[in-house]
């Protein structure tokens, strides 16, 4: 499918990818930290804890490298 024109549904389509992206590290880190208190190390809810922090920062960078593609005109180069 083709980039949208309408700079509004581009937009939308930014957000709603940089909200998947946050909601996903969130489920990955908690999941993992669960899987470590329950299988592993049966910690408590720490590692719920540390993974859920862990995914949260993850989230984040991931939001913060995806908003300066966007703003760099979406050339998706590195610099």
């Amino acid at each position: 499918m083709p980039p949208s024109r309408d700079p509004f549904m581009a937009g939308l389509g930014q957000a709603v990818r940089i909200g998947t992206e946050l909601l996903a590290a969130l489920i990955v880190g908690g999941g993992l930290g669960w899987l470590a208190d329950t299988y592993l190390f049966a910690s408590g809810p720490w590692g719920v804890v540390a993974g859920l922090i862990l995914g949260a920062i993850a989230g984040v960078l991931n939001a913060y490298r995806a908003a300066q593609r966007w703003t760099d005109g979406g050339s998706g180069a590195e610099s």
